[in-house]
């Protein structure tokens, strides 16, 4: 699931407006609604406001995940099979230059990382 479609799902289930959330976060409803129809999300720096809008963190609204599910051990939950399992060179090295960009960049990478996932998921 991408941020955009997160940002949708927590409309609809707490019964919240674009129009609302536009106004909140400074946005415009075109913006908003150019989000589902262009399959694009927000900017990184309108995540914070839009999550306090949402009453999310925006950890959630980045990757799907509170951050105490992947506190736990230093262990990470496999998609494909479910378990948790201790992450590997590569992904640890991912994880340290993740942590080293600035927020605002954060959710530009975790986008692009989405997006190259969904396409070769769609080559299948």
């Amino acid at each position: 699931m991408t941020i955009s479609q997160r940002i949708f799902s927590i409309l609809e289930s707490k019964h919240l407006s674009q129009k609302d959330l536009a106004k909140y976060a400074g946005l415009s409803p075109a913006a908003i609604s150019g989000w589902k129809s262009k399959n694009t999300s927000p900017s990184a720096d309108k995540l914070v406001k839009i999550s306090e809008f949402l009453g999310v963190s925006t950890y959630y609204l980045l990757t799907g995940m509170e951050e105490t599910e992947t506190a736990s051990f230093g262990l990470i939950r496999d998609s494909a099979s479910g378990f948790q399992t201790a992450p590997n060179e590569t992904e640890e090295e991912l994880l340290r230059l993740f942590r080293l960009l600035p927020d605002i960049e954060k959710g530009r990478y975790l986008e692009k990382l989405e997006q190259a996932v969904t396409n070769l998921n769609t080559m299948d």
